[in-house]
């Protein structure tokens, strides 16, 4: 059975994305990380992309005052977030789509 390669995956990922997304179109969208991966023996393209988001952040509050001083604002706080994909590898189709927490 022919596979689809690494390229086809990354192009398939993005259109998921921008698909799924298309009320609030992501923006610098960039290939983080790619691996191939097996779930419950279906071999899948585990693709990261990163984008930006025009939605506001909500910051935790933290609970003594000096955690105050160290604590970005929300127009300090960068809007980039991560999205893992899991797409086909041998239709290409998109399966699921994973939050991706980078510390």
């Amino acid at each position: 059975m022919a596979h689809i390669g690494v390229k086809e995956a990354v192009k398939a990922a993005k259109e998921a994305l921008l698909e799924l997304y298309e009320d609030d179109p992501p923006t610098a969208m960039a290939l983080e990380e790619i691996e191939k991966t097996d779930e419950n023996g279906r071999e899948l393209w585990a693709v990261t992309l990163g984008f930006h988001r025009d939605k506001a952040v909500a910051l935790q509050s933290t609970s003594n005052h000096i955690g105050v001083l160290f604590t970005p604002t929300v127009s300090q706080v960068e809007n980039r977030v991560y999205k893992t994909l899991f797409i086909d590898a041998v239709t290409g189709s998109f399966v699921k789509m994973d939050i991706r927490q980078v510390h």
